[in-house]
Order: C-alpha cells, then sequence, then structure tokens
C-alpha cells in the first residue's frame, strides 16, 4: 500500500504493546486509522528499512484493538466493530497473524456478552484476548456495574458460550498477562484496588486468588513476566502519575507490597521489556511524558527498592510509544509521530548503559 496510508493520529491505537518481534527475528508495529489496522514490518532483523505502511481492512471498525502474543509467535487481536442488532450497537471480533507480515486470519465474530437498554455501551472496556500454555484463545471483555465475561475457542476451534467471571464493579479493560510456564492469569481494576485471578494450570477456569488495595489511575495498568512465572503489574498512582510495581505472587508465594518507581507526570500504561545493562538484569519502561514525548525509566529487574532513573527518549509523538528486542538483541523504541509516520530508535549496544542511536522514520 502507498504513503498514504497514516495511522490516527488522535492515538487511536489503543494497544499498549504495539511493537512485536516475529519468530524470524522481524519486528511488527501496528496501530489503528479509520478503515482497519494499519502495520509496518522490517525488511530483515535490525535493518533500518520496513515494508508499509500497509493497510489490513476492517470492515465497519470501531477503531481500538488490543492485542497479545503465544509462545508459537502468533499474534491475536481483539477489538469490536459496528453491527445493528447487537447491544450497544458493538460486537467484539477477534483476528490472528500467523507469520510475520502475512495476511491476517478472517476476523471472526465472537458476539457480545453485554446487555443493554441504552444507545451506547457507557462503561465498556476494551476487550483483550490472551492464549494459554494448552492453547486455549481466551477473550474477556468487561463492562462496569455489569461485570467480565469470557470466552474460550479450544484446539478444534469450537468456541464455548460467554461466562461470568465475576468483577461486577470493574473499571476499564482487564490486564492479561501469559507466563512463560503457560499460565494464563489477568488483575480486574475496580475503584480503589484489583482483583488477581489466575488458572491453576494452562487450560483450567480462571480463578480468583487474591485483591491488592491501591488506588491508581483509570486506564494506566500493565503487566509483565520479571522473573519465571512471576508476572508484576504496574499502574500509575493518582496523586502524581508516578509508577508503582505490584507483584500478586513471588517465588516464595507470597504477594508483596506496593513499589514507587517515579515517572511522575506520565499519562497512560508503561511499556516494559527486561534486558541486560552494565552486566545487570534492568527491566526497562517506556512512557509518555506529561509534554507528550517519550521517556525511558530503568531499574535492575525485581529491585524496586533501588528506585529507578528516567530521561526523555525522542520526539512528540501521538497515542502511546511502543518497545520491544530486535532480533539482534537490541531495544527498539517507536513513535506515531504527528504525521501518522513510524519513527524508530535502537539501543546503540556499542555504548555502556542504555544509549539510544538517532530516530528514523520509517514509514
Amino acid at each position: 500500500m502507498g504513503s498514504e496510508i497514516v495511522a490516527a493520529t488522535d492515538g487511536g491505537h489503543a494497544a499498549s504493546n504495539w511493537l512485536r518481534l516475529g519468530r524470524d527475528g522481524r519486528l511488527t508495529a501496528y496501530a489503528s486509522c479509520a478503515d482497519g489496522l494499519v502495520r509496518w514490518t522490517e525488511s530483515s532483523p535490525g535493518s533500518d528499512h520496513w515494508q508499509g505502511p500497509e493497510l489490513l481492512p476492517v470492515e465497519d471498525w470501531h477503531g481500538r484493538f488490543t492485542l497479545s502474543q503465544d509462545s508459537d509467535g502468533f499474534i491475536s487481536f481483539a477489538g469490536m466493530r459496528h453491527r445493528e442488532g447487537m447491544p450497544g450497537g458493538l460486537e467484539f471480533i477477534v483476528a490472528t497473524q500467523y507469520q510475520t507480515a502475512r495476511p491476517l486470519s478472517a476476523w471472526r465474530p465472537v458476539g457480545n456478552p453485554f446487555r443493554t437498554n441504552e444507545p451506547t455501551l457507557s462503561g465498556l472496556g476494551d476487550p483483550v484476548v490472551l492464549t494459554d500454555g494448552a492453547g486455549l484463545l481466551h477473550v474477556v471483555g468487561a463492562r462496569f456495574g455489569q461485570g467480565v465475561r469470557g470466552r474460550t475457542r479450544s484446539t478444534d476451534g469450537a468456541w464455548g458460550k460467554w461466562t461470568d467471571l465475576d468483577g461486577k464493579w470493574v473499571r476499564g479493560s482487564v490486564v492479561p498477562l501469559v507466563t512463560s510456564e503457560g499460565y494464563g492469569e489477568y488483575l480486574t481494576p475496580f475503584r480503589g484496588g484489583a482483583v488477581y485471578v489466575r488458572q491453576e494450570r494452562p487450560g483450567a477456569a480462571f480463578k480468583w486468588r487474591g485483591r491488592v488495595h491501591a488506588d491508581a489511575v483509570e486506564g494506566t495498568y500493565s503487566s509483565y513476566e520479571t522473573s519465571p512465572g512471576i508476572g508484576t503489574y504496574f499502574w500509575r498512582h493518582p496523586a502524581d502519575g508516578s509508577v508503582v510495581a505490584y507483584r500478586p505472587r513471588s517465588a516464595a508465594g507470597q504477594a508483596s507490597a506496593l513499589m514507587p518507581l517515579g515517572g511522575a507526570g506520565g499519562v497512560g500504561p508503561v511499556g516494559i521489556v527486561r534486558t541486560p545493562v552494565n552486566g545487570y538484569d534492568c527491566t526497562v519502561m517506556l512512557q509518555l511524558g506529561a509534554e507528550g514525548y517519550p521517556e525511558i525509566g530503568a531499574y535492575p529487574t525485581e529491585g524496586e527498592q533501588y528506585g529507578a532513573w528516567w530521561a526523555p527518549v525522542g520526539d512528540r509523538c501521538v497515542g502511546l510509544p511502543a518497545m520491544g528486542i530486535d532480533g539482534l538483541g537490541a531495544v527498539t523504541i517507536a513513535i506515531v509521530d504527528m504525521d501518522g509516520g513510524l519513527r524508530v530508535a535502537r539501543r546503540d549496544l556499542s555504548e555502556v548503559g542504555l544509549a539510544f542511536g538517532a530516530w528514523r522514520r520509517v514509514g
């Protein structure tokens, strides 16, 4: 497709983790436009030449999406489209990309579990999708006052019915994570805290595992596996927008206390990767700063007590910046610029610390 295709410059891409590494070592960036998804793909691992922007059209596209990646490298998308006769006129849809730069599967409609007498579905969070270690694909939706509902596709492709996963007073989307051991889990945010839900084993039902009482800015949650089988969740404190971290379970089975990580004034969820820095395993965070510029922070993984440093790293952008590790092992940052194009900067592995090279517009 031609260069006239641009991502939505109102930050229409909803996903906070929209830069992904394929099994062939190439990165792909995803955003949203009026007619569907926009995709850019590296021509080779670590290359400054990218294919795209490429339009992946979606009929009656609502404009927002979430995505996840399974252990096979398959990338699954969840979103909504306008559909007459559905609650609030919206239908949940899912699709999967099985190989880098290849076409997506057909978008599968999975319905909408939330009844309404209103013209719009107020309080509706974006649907999320996750694939557990047993190969089951789960679509989870949430609506304030009605709770969390999930639907599962088995390995033979058959879809089960929508089931009630409780969480009546949920605010926004659930926050999913699949560990390297294949366990699916998520946080269900509510006013003043969140409920932790996890499978007993891959393929099993999701069950309540605990609760954390902590104020948070709505819509700022993210998650990352910070040690084998252990997920850490991040969100913003309402007092100043700073980032806090929380582990619902540790290697000893105990929940952590809330751990402050700075980044005051930032907005939205943070992007997360893990990478060695000066010989130490570090967790690297990427946020949209208060002035609309990306900012990067880092700290020793699961060593939140040591604090994190933050620094600006790039030009003004729309929507959330994204981060991943490229096929050559370099932390890579991507933004959608003010014209709806893609810009990329990579860590300079020849430098000490966490230094980045020049930004390049690749689409």
